[in-house]
């Protein structure tokens, strides 16, 4: 079925006559972007003009075609998951092939390791990724043109939701989105070859993430190491928001005092150790860095540079914490 016509067939189910005249302008205006793959979001400032009774009218109408739309395309995301792992077949022999090449070079010396990072470890962690853990990416074009096609309704609709409830300055949470991806994340997640226990971490973590505020800079990079970590087998490490303080006490300290050193020239923070203790916590390991404001940039860093190498994929780490300040990164781990 064509985009339009999919479009079509959902808005034919809205009555027109049941809304005022400004939601079916905004109803028909949608249907036009939507199928000519134009920015919705330009619909809000007119939104924000309509009459109170009519933005209630037009959030009503959406919410008739909302989890229709939403459930659909998540059912048919779930389904092509399934799909894709009945048809991996069994990866266990390769898997444990390229664990056993990062391992090795884990093992040796800093020196000797240094050149086979990029040669040997970073190869094994790509052939990983694709074996263990799918992308949301994979599952899209697994799925073909009618998963695209229900994603790009679904997708459109979550933003004409957000942006309506925005302008109406509704009550209701404006997360058709990012629930949306989500559950596309969760999708993936739930055929990756990741331990359980693991799964179960990144999720406490991400809880942790709102509840406590962590920047999201912080938070992805905390989640991409833990990533790399499972790859290769190990366990996730618990974010531990003490230690993301702590680090980024560090990251400030080194930017605002002109510094770049694992010992601290500000009294009561010499050490890893007593930077920890000042926020009620303690300390294993830590890894700086200093160049990039991209989380990705500071852990790609680490990953080449052997000695912090060693640091992230210490199989005795149990805790992590992550903390950016003008482009200084602190990376601490806790047992």
């Amino acid at each position: 079925m064509k985009k339009s016509l999919l479009i079509s067939a959902i808005l034919s189910l809205i009555p027109a006559s049941a809304a005022p005249s400004g939601a079916d302008e905004m109803l028909a205006a949608f249907q036009t972007l939507a199928e000519q793959g134009g920015d919705i979001s330009e619909l809000k400032p007119t939104i924000e003009e309509l009459p109170g009774p009519e933005q209630k009218a037009l959030v009503a109408e959406i919410e008739k075609s909302w989890p229709r739309v939403r459930d659909g395309y998540l059912n048919l995301l779930n389904q092509t998951a399934r799909s894709l792992a009945s048809n991996r077949g069994d990866t266990k022999t390769e898997i444990r092939k390229h664990r056993a090449e990062f391992q090795r070079v884990y093992a040796m010396a800093e020196g000797p390791m240094k050149p086979l990072l990029k040669s040997v470890s970073m190869p094994a962690i790509d052939e990983l990724r694709k074996l263990v853990s799918p992308e949301p990416e994979q599952l899209f074009e697994a799925g073909g043109a009618p998963l695209k096609l229900q994603r790009s309704l679904a997708v459109s609709l979550a933003t004409f939701r957000d942006i309506t409830l925005d302008a109406m300055l509704s009550t209701t949470p404006t997360d058709s989105i990012t629930s949306l991806e989500a559950a596309e994340k969760q999708a993936a997640e739930s055929i990756s070859g990741f331990e359980r226990n693991d799964l179960k971490i990144l999720q406490q973590n991400r809880k942790t993430v709102e509840d406590d505020e962590i920047p999201e800079d912080e938070a992805r990079g905390i989640e991409e190491c833990n990533i790399l970590r499972m790859l290769v087998g190990l366990n996730a490490l618990v974010l531990d928001p003490k230690l993301c303080e702590a680090s980024r006490d560090h990251s400030k300290d080194m930017a605002e005092k002109n510094f770049f050193a694992h010992e601290s020239p500000v009294p009561g923070k010499t050490t890893p150790w007593d930077r920890a203790g000042n926020f009620n916590t303690t300390a294993s390991g830590e890894n700086i860095f200093s160049g990039s404001a991209n989380p990705h940039s500071a852990n790609m860093g680490w990953f080449y540079s052997p000695g912090h190498h060693k640091n992230m994929f210490s199989p005795g780490q149990v805790r992590i914490g992550l903390g950016h300040h003008a482009g200084r990164w602190t990376q601490m781990f806790g047992r």
